[in-house]
C-alpha cells in the first residue's frame, strides 16, 4: 500500500469521531466533514480495491467499499435537504 493512502486511512481515526461529533452538535460543518469523509474513503477502498488489490472477483474488501459508497452517495444526494433543514444549526 502506498505511503498516501495508508496516512490516508490513519487521518481517518481522527477524522471520523471529529465528523460524528460535529454531527451529534447539529453544525453544519460536520454535514459537509461526513460528506467529505465517506466520498474520499470511497474514492481510496475503490482504489485499494480494484488497483492494488489483484485479486478477481467479490472479496470482502469490494462489498464493503460498496457499502461505503452506497453510504457515501446516499449522504451527499440527502445533504441538500439536510442541510436546509431547521435542526442543523450552521455556523460560520
Amino acid at each position: 500500500m502506498p505511503d498516501w493512502l495508508a496516512a490516508y486511512f490513519v487521518s481517518l481515526t481522527v477524522l471520523d469521531p471529529a465528523a460524528a461529533v460535529l454531527l451529534l452538535l447539529r453544525r453544519g460543518s460536520g454535514l459537509i466533514l461526513s460528506c467529505a469523509v465517506l466520498l474520499t474513503d470511497a474514492a481510496a477502498n475503490g482504489y485499494a480495491n480494484y488497483v492494488l488489490d489483484d485479486a478477481e472477483g467479490i472479496t470482502l474488501g469490494r462489498i464493503g467499499q460498496a457499502v461505503i459508497t452506497v453510504l457515501a452517495v446516499a449522504l451527499t444526494a440527502a445533504a441538500p435537504r439536510l442541510w436546509s433543514s431547521s435542526r442543523l444549526a450552521v455556523h460560520r
